[in-house]
């Protein structure tokens, strides 16, 4: 049986109930409930998520492209007027490719006149040594050499006593063998007379006196002939004594063709490395001093990201982080980011300078690709790019985020006075 005490009349049609009825505050509590549970399930969800859910923590830093072997400066090793430029900017080279000439006539020259030297001092020995090895026959000498007139006195000096003193030789030497060779035919001569006369003299048609006589022309001439053949000896040997005298002077201008080429080395500039030239800040006909910067080469190597990193950033920083890199130069949003590994990180902080009004850590950061891509094109990256590159730190819980602002606050209010 109903208690007619509990019993809720229903409303006509058409009434609201009263605000205080107790239907409206039966209604009231269970959207109050409803409420509460929701949004205790809410927090319960996002305190979870907080705890469990991981955010990367990551720091921003600023730098440039550079190849991973350092810039070569190319200084000139001797002061002059440069002749020739043979390179410009942006231009691949290879190592020991002739980069530009400083003027250098006069070593040329004097190049030039070492070398033809050289070459008639040589030429005179190894006629001179035919002369030897022929015992001493004028014909070996073959066709006189003539001394070039455009050496340098000294070695015009050299050459032409050497040249004349070779002709002397072979003058001597003829005239002392046309003399032997009319000796020689004389003294036959007298020896087919002395023959002759033997017979005679030996059955008393020739009387002694007059037979004696023949014998000591016979003599002398003999005499005559051996005079001939020490004095074509003394000449033979005054030739080798040249030619040592020749070797002498040889080995002396070969080792100053040697300084001469060394120096003349020095006027052409050679890359010393392979890469690619910039800065080239000579021109034909300007003047270059000894040791004077002329240009630089960007080494043909892979390169690298060298970014600063601030003090307040660096805490975390380790070798092997993984990195993004933009470059400035080629819009993230339409060329995307390069991924990059962190690879060294400096000991010590750089002091401040002009550029940068803070101390900072130095540090690497290797490139997968040296290229961006963009519509299928590939464009190259260049030394000197600035970058900007995110360095992954570490994954954090989100509920660490809400942490650090409250501890933040917290500190702020304890140093508040």
């Amino acid at each position: 049986m109903t208690d007619p005490s509990t019993s809720i009349t229903p409303l006509p049609k058409g009434h609201k109930p009263w605000e205080g009825s107790s239907a409206v505050v039966e209604q009231g509590r269970h959207w109050s409930s409803t409420l509460v549970w929701l949004s205790s399930a809410i927090f319960g969800s996002v305190l979870i998520w907080g705890f469990s859910a991981k955010v990367d923590q990551t720091i921003s830093v600023r730098g440039k492209l550079e190849p991973a072997g350092s810039v070569r400066e190319v200084d000139s090793p001797a002061s002059g007027v440069v002749s020739k430029v043979l390179v410009r900017d942006g231009e691949t080279v290879t190592a020991g490719q002739p980069l530009l000439e400083v003027e250098a006539e006069g070593i040329r020259s004097q190049r030039q006149s070492t070398l033809t030297t050289i070459a008639l001092l040589e030429a005179q020995n190894r006629s001179l040594q035919r002369l030897l090895d022929s015992n001493g026959s004028s014909e070996s000498l073959g066709t006189t050499l003539e001394a070039p007139t455009n050496l340098a006195p000294a070695l015009q000096e050299k050459v032409t006593t050497a040249l004349q003193q070779t002709q002397q030789i072979k003058a001597r030497l003829k005239q002392i063998d046309v003399r032997l060779k009319s000796r020689r035919e004389t003294l036959a001569l007298s020896q087919r007379i002395a023959d002759d006369l033997k017979p005679l003299f030996e059955n008393g048609g020739y009387s002694r006196i007059q037979y004696l006589q023949q014998l000591n022309v016979i003599q002398e001439q003999t005499s005559e002939i051996s005079s001939l053949n020490e004095e074509r000896e003394s000449v033979i040997g005054s030739v080798a004594g040249l030619i040592n005298q020749n070797n002498r002077d040889l080995a002396n201008l070969k080792a100053t063709l040697n300084q001469v080429n060394e120096t003349l080395s020095y006027r052409t500039v050679k890359a010393p490395i392979s890469g690619t030239i910039f800065n080239v800040q000579v021109s034909p006909s300007g003047f270059v001093a000894t040791d004077q910067v002329v240009m630089d080469i960007v080494p043909s190597e892979r390169l690298q990201a060298q970014v600063a990193i601030s003090n307040s950033d660096v805490g975390f920083i380790k070798p092997g982080l993984p990195a993004t890199v933009a470059v400035d130069s080629f819009p993230a949003g339409e060329f995307g980011y390069i991924q990059g590994t962190l690879t060294s990180l400096g000991s010590d902080a750089l002091p401040p300078d002009s550029t940068n009004g803070m101390s900072r850590f130095p540090a690497t950061i290797s490139l997968k690709e040296q290229t961006v891509e963009s519509g299928g094109r590939k464009l190259n990256l260049q030394s000197g790019m600035a970058v900007t590159a995110n360095i992954k730190l570490r994954s954090r819980p989100v509920i660490t985020l809400v942490s650090d602002m409250f501890t933040k606050q917290l500190d702020g209010v304890k140093q508040f006075r």
